[in-house]
């Protein structure tokens, strides 16, 4: 994988300042003073078709809790294959600040509160600084559970920056426990009980860590290849012949702590969503109550759901060819829906003011009318 992806891409490692200042003081152990990291891969092609009339499209990958940008490095090799009735622009993947290379640079900086929002505003900040640099591109963001989440929260917090949203098995709405007011997640001992054996950071061998990620952890059906590139990105070896994952035990247990209140700030926010989304399911998975994507589709204007039967809640690193396959269709079904870009880069002065001009009428006698006031009803 490694060896196809470097005979087509340039690739390039960037750091960057996470959104700042956090929702919730206690995200940082010193709220005034620490900033946040978010580590992040560029991926470009380096034989790029630089056809005006092909539209150009940029793709954002995040991933879920407990994962990193390395899940996704399966897509970016296959990609550069595909016959397209689009252009690759820019891929990036990106590290959650809790997760991956972020984590690692934020050690001794994160709280206890990792609210889920938070990372939508830091994956918005990098597409930003990435995708609006002046090439006139299409902006697709995919996101796997935990990341489909903020796949669509940054459709409510940048309305404009991502033309398409694709979520593969979103986390919104989920059980509580029972008589909790959902002002913040709780969950029941015996469920944080399990996800603690699921979640090791420390191993005493080498082997012990190899064993635990093929059989012991989340991953024991992950694609042979994607499976591999964790166990490699994760490892970190300590004095010894101990080793330690980059993502700390704690912090991969406080994501499943944090949903809430995020998650209804973004139920609330549903029905602003301007980008269309498709949200692509496991067929057998039972990770979020159907009560999640009824809800999804009930409150999002342009809602598509596309069903895989035979993938699991990990579908996108259990089964990566036919998650690439779809989206790559919606994205394709998406571009050729969309009439011709305006082809003009730029106006002079005189253009300018006569575009203003126009738009200025044109609004007046949309917004202006020969009525009398009445209090607006919500």
């Amino acid at each position: 994988m490694e060896k196809l992806i470097n005979s087509k891409y340039k690739r390039e490692s960037k750091i960057i300042n996470a959104a700042h200042p956090r929702t919730f003081r206690d995200s940082t152990l010193v709220p005034d003073k620490d900033v946040l990291q978010v580590v992040y891969d560029v991926y470009s092609l380096i034989e790029a078709d630089s056809s005006p009339s092909v539209p150009r499209v940029n793709l954002l990958f995040l991933h879920g809790s407990g994962m990193s940008r390395c899940i996704w490095e399966y897509y970016v090799a296959h990609l550069a294959d595909c016959r397209l009735n689009w252009r690759i622009g820019k891929i990036v993947l990106m590290d959650q600040v809790t997760h991956g290379d972020s984590a690692v640079l934020n050690a001794d900086k994160l709280g206890v509160n990792y609210d889920w929002v938070d990372g939508a505003r830091d994956a918005c900040k990098v597409a930003q600084n990435e995708f609006l640099d002046g090439v006139p591109a299409y902006n697709v963001v995919i996101g796997h559970s935990m990341g489909g989440f903020q796949a669509l929260s940054c459709g409510i917090l940048v309305p404009n920056l991502f033309q398409l949203i694709l979520p593969i098995e979103p986390v919104a709405l989920m059980y509580n426990a029972k008589g909790s007011n959902n002002e913040y997640t709780t969950i029941p001992k015996k469920f944080f009980k399990a996800l603690s054996g699921k979640t090791k950071d420390h191993f005493n061998s080498e082997s012990e860590y190899i064993t635990f990620m093929r059989k012991g952890s989340f991953f024991p059906r992950v694609h042979s290849e994607i499976l591999s590139r964790i166990i490699d990105f994760e490892r970190i070896y300590l004095p010894g012949g101990e080793i330690k994952t980059k993502m700390e035990q704690r912090q991969n247990l406080l994501c499943y702590l944090t949903l809430f209140p995020g998650a209804k700030w973004l139920l609330g926010s549903l029905k602003f969503m301007k980008a269309p989304v498709v949200s692509i399911e496991g067929g057998i998975s039972k990770w979020c109550p159907k009560e999640n994507q009824e809800t999804l589709k009930r409150l999002i204007p342009n809602y598509t759901r596309d069903k895989i039967p035979d993938g699991d809640h990990l579908l996108n690193i259990e089964m990566p060819d036919e998650t690439l396959a779809r989206i790559l269709c919606h994205i394709s079904r998406f571009i050729a829906s969309q009439p011709p870009k305006d082809s003009t880069m730029d106006l002079n002065m005189d253009q300018r003011r006569g575009r203003f001009a126009n738009e200025y009428a044109l609004y007046c006698d949309l917004r202006v009318q020969d009525r009398p006031l009445e209090l607006s009803k919500f």
